[in-house]
């Protein structure tokens, strides 16, 4: 137990030294908000594979392995092909293209006239919401961490960690985030097949795995009759991830911050291949733990409960620090959106405008202070049921995504179009929930009406495509133009 103390020691001087590091860097809002737009491939892949790579699916996905087999490896990996595929091919490059800050600007940017405010509000709350109740989540799978690998009472775990991303946060902003990722995602590409060979050892290979599933569970033969995991439910969970992440903010933060279109395409389909093969490893170790762990009270405890049981003191150490640094970074990752939509959303747009970098900097900072407290709150009502949490907390971060989509490949989508279509997908996602409908029929149901009003008052109202500034969008978001000749952009 002292090595791994001492351990996560020296991890935390050396987030405090990279936090340092960054702060050194800040010069304007700009690098504190967007790294300066100059983040490259490599460093782009690791961000974006770290600020998925996250502890709420690291332990409440690796649960669904562990109780289902095959099903947690849909869940949990196959599931990303088409979600950050369809991100790679559809938004990525028409994101960085626009030049903008946060995902409310795109409807800034694309939807004009006199319900064009509201539209943005609306966007602006929807994404708020998300990034403000998330970080709860991956802090509560920190505290199961904690629990298992440091023996420490998670009241105390939470309080902890929050101080700890508070302090560091608060000195780089994205440029700190991005700085932890990197270091994370080297980490994770070491450790990941560490923990599978170690699951693989331990437990006799595969041919153990059928000695605790069904055949069923070690089939990828979709199982439609599971509670809350059957297939229905892993296509709605598909469905609506492939919607989250075109509207994800903090995706759209990193892709923001890119040096250039090319970089921002080509790192979303490396991501894609690579996250697919990580939450597939971590998937199967979790099967493997159960062939020689199956009688754990909770299944979010069989990776912490592994790595305590079989790796010596110096892995155990090392593992655990690689899962601190996982949920640590995408919680300062989604902070990092939280606090941009709130300083571009609503502070430069509302309350204090044209002010001074230095202004909107400790703005932020301020903003930090405050969203740390609520997830302190937030996260001790999530644990031991992180996964369900997430999942439902994104159902209206998912209704952004047909305006988005239809913003950028349908001309004659307007504005009235995209404000109706958020409003009933907002109001019908809120009724299902507070009616406890069954999931699958919440997002996608909430989706389709979406889509069907999108469709019809965009037929039913004066078309906007031949607006100049509509006319101006498109040329933007079709054609190479570099930043400097972007007057569509806020910033």
């Amino acid at each position: 137990m002292v090595e791994k103390y001492i351990m996560v020691g020296l991890f935390l001087a050396i987030l405090i030294f990279i936090s340092y590091k960054s702060y050194k860097r800040i010069k304007n809002y700009n690098d504190y908000n967007l790294a300066g737009r100059n983040t490259n491939l490599p460093t782009l892949v690791a961000t974006l594979g770290a600020a998925e790579f996250n502890t709420a699916t690291l332990i409440g996905g690796a649960s669904v392995a562990y109780m289902y087999g095959t099903v947690g490896i849909w869940y949990t990996s196959l599931i990303f092909i088409p979600v950050f595929g369809i991100y790679a091919f559809t938004v990525a490059k028409r994101y960085r293209r626009l030049n903008i800050s946060t995902i409310a600007e795109f409807f800034d940017v694309r939807f004009k006239g006199k319900s064009s405010e509201l539209t943005r509000a609306l966007a602006s709350l929807v994404t708020l919401s998300f990034t403000w109740i998330a970080p709860a989540t991956y802090l509560a799978g920190l505290s199961v961490i904690g629990t298992v690998l440091l023996g420490i009472d998670p009241l105390w775990m939470v309080i902890g960690i929050t101080i700890i991303c508070l302090i560091l946060s608060l000195a780089g902003g994205l440029l700190t985030a991005i700085s932890f990722d990197v270091v994370a995602y080297i980490m994770i590409l070491i450790f990941i097949p560490v923990l599978l060979f170690v699951g693989w050892n331990v437990s006799g290979g595969i041919s153990s795995l059928s000695t605790v599933y069904e055949a069923k569970f070690l089939s990828f033969k979709p199982i439609w009759d599971l509670e809350n995991y059957g297939f229905a439910a892993i296509l709605t969970w598909a469905l609506q991830n492939i919607l989250l992440y075109i509207a994800a903010p903090w995706y759209g933060q990193r892709i923001f911050s890119a040096k250039n279109e090319k970089i921002a395409y080509k790192a979303m389909l490396i991501n894609t291949v690579l996250i697919v093969v990580l939450y597939g490893c971590v998937a199967l170790t979790t099967m493997f733990t159960r062939a020689v762990l199956p009688d754990l009270d909770s299944a979010e405890y069989a990776l912490p409960t592994l790595v305590l049981n079989y790796l010596p003191s110096i892995l155990q150490g090392f593992l655990l620090v690689t899962l601190l640094l996982v949920g640590i970074s995408t919680m300062i990752a989604i902070w990092n959106s939280a606090v941009s939509i709130v300083i571009n959303d609503i502070v430069k747009r509302y309350f204090a405008k044209n002010k001074t970098d230095k202004y909107y900097i400790n703005a932020s900072r301020i903003v930090f202070i405050i969203l740390g407290i609520s997830t302190l709150v937030f996260a001790l009502t999530f644990v031991g049921n992180i996964l369900l949490a997430l999942t439902y907390i994104s159902v209206y971060t998912a209704l952004l995504a047909f305006p988005i989509l239809a913003g950028f490949f349908w001309k004659r989508f307007n504005t009235q179009a995209a404000l109706y279509s958020l409003v009933v997908g907002v109001i019908y996602v809120t009724i299902a929930l507070l009616n406890n409908f069954p999931y699958h029929l919440i997002s996608p149901i909430g989706v389709l009406l979406s889509i069907i009003t999108g469709v019809l008052v965009t037929f039913l109202t004066k078309t906007e495509e031949n607006s100049e500034y509509v006319k101006a969008f498109y040329k933007m978001v079709e054609n190479k133009v570099d930043d400097s000749d972007s007057n569509l952009s806020n910033n």
